[in-house]
């Protein structure tokens, strides 16, 4: 029994250890340096997103901006009307955490 804790404690001291390495972000001091990559010259590179590259689309100005651009409901609503769903939004976060402040200091 007590030879198969311990073999499974080093397992996981082991599969720990491996995992830890593995996401450990590299460092330029932690690689080796060889003698030919030291004598090379950086170059730049970039580094391409998905969707760069390529055509680019016409930036976005307000001349050349559709009259019906896609609004949500909420989109066409006046500051007012948007007011009631803002608080009902702030009540709806802040009251657990009121109540919870309530039961806590009611059971003492």
């Amino acid at each position: 029994m007590r030879q198969s804790a311990l073999v499974s404690f080093l397992v996981v001291v082991v599969l720990s250890a491996a995992s830890v390495g593995a996401f450990a972000p590299s460092t330029p001091a932690a690689r080796p340096v060889s003698s030919a990559s030291s004598r090379t010259v950086p170059t730049l590179s970039t580094l391409h997103m998905f969707g760069e590259g390529g055509d680019e689309p016409p930036k976005l100005t307000r001349d050349s901006e559709p009259e019906d651009y896609f609004a949500t409901n909420m989109d066409k609503m006046s500051d007012s009307e948007k007011l009631p769903i803002a608080l009902a939004g702030l009540a709806f976060i802040s009251l657990p955490f009121i109540a919870g402040l309530i039961a806590l200091y009611a059971s003492k």
